[in-house]
């Protein structure tokens, strides 16, 4: 029963967007009954959300492996209510790599990278998703997202200048209207990515601005940096790890 009710409750989190509560909570579910084909069913749901594709299939194939005829109550598709669960985890399976098959572009590979280093950014690890945000970027960097996510990377690496550039070109980016669909801060989902890559871009004018009259205070020669002026900023050139207070990383809403 206790597993039951913990599904359901993985079901509402997941109707309210609420992912990674709701992997967090499955995941627990599964330690207590490690064969429960619905915790299995419902984490491939979450896993498959939160853009760990590799993990959702591993677990849609587990529940399919159970043979269970219990039919589906709670869903969030209300087309497999009634199915057999492990009938209908062995067709999430399908269609996902199905869906990974056609995932052969760049700009296709950098949405999923984008989703993936979110999802790795909000279990704090952020070596992992800067990886990702970095790899998004390189294969995608006309994306606003690309490039408000690779702001925000060189904002937590403490180089202010340069995650000014990204924020700034993020906002002029073609698809900067599109709203944000999954981020870490749960006030910039379903923002416009212009409106919250703005927030940022405010948020490290103020930094810059603070640390410019720091600087100014002090009495040793200041060494200027010369640049170029289409270039990125060097990194390296503002004060060290401050406290991103800006747009968290981003990715796009699906369509409906």
């Amino acid at each position: 029963m206790r597993v039951n009710r913990m599904n359901v409750e993985a079901i509402e989190l997941l109707s309210q967007r609420r992912n990674f509560e709701a992997d967090i909570l499955l995941r627990h579910a599964l330690t207590l009954q490690p064969a429960n084909p619905f915790t299995l069913n419902n984490l491939g749901v979450a896993e498959e959300a939160t853009g760990n594709f590799e993990m959702a299939l591993q677990r849609y194939d587990a529940a399919a492996r159970v043979h269970s005829p219990e039919p589906i109550v709670v869903t969030l598709n209300r087309s497999s209510r009634g199915e057999p669960v492990s009938e209908s985890a062995a067709e999430s399976a399908r269609q996902l790599r199905k869906r990974l098959q056609n995932i052969s572009s760049a700009k296709e590979r950098a949405a999923m990278l984008t989703m993936r280093g979110v999802s790795e950014a909000n279990q704090n690890d952020w070596t992992t998703a800067k990886r990702d945000f970095l790899e998004a970027y390189s294969l995608d960097p006309e994306s606003a997202f690309s490039l408000n996510n690779r702001g925000y990377v060189a904002e937590r690496d403490g180089d202010l200048e340069t995650a000014q550039f990204y924020y700034s070109k993020a906002r002029k980016a073609e698809d900067a209207k599109a709203r944000v669909g999954l981020a870490t801060l749960q006030s910039a989902e379903g923002q416009p990515l212009l409106a919250v890559a703005s927030d940022s871009g405010h948020s490290v004018d103020g930094k810059l601005d603070q640390y410019k009259q720091t600087q100014r205070q002090q009495t040793e020669p200041i060494e200027l940096i010369p640049r170029g002026d289409n270039s990125p900023p060097e990194p390296g050139t503002s004060p060290e790890n401050p406290s991103p207070t800006g747009t968290q990383p981003a990715v796009p809403q699906a369509p409906r």
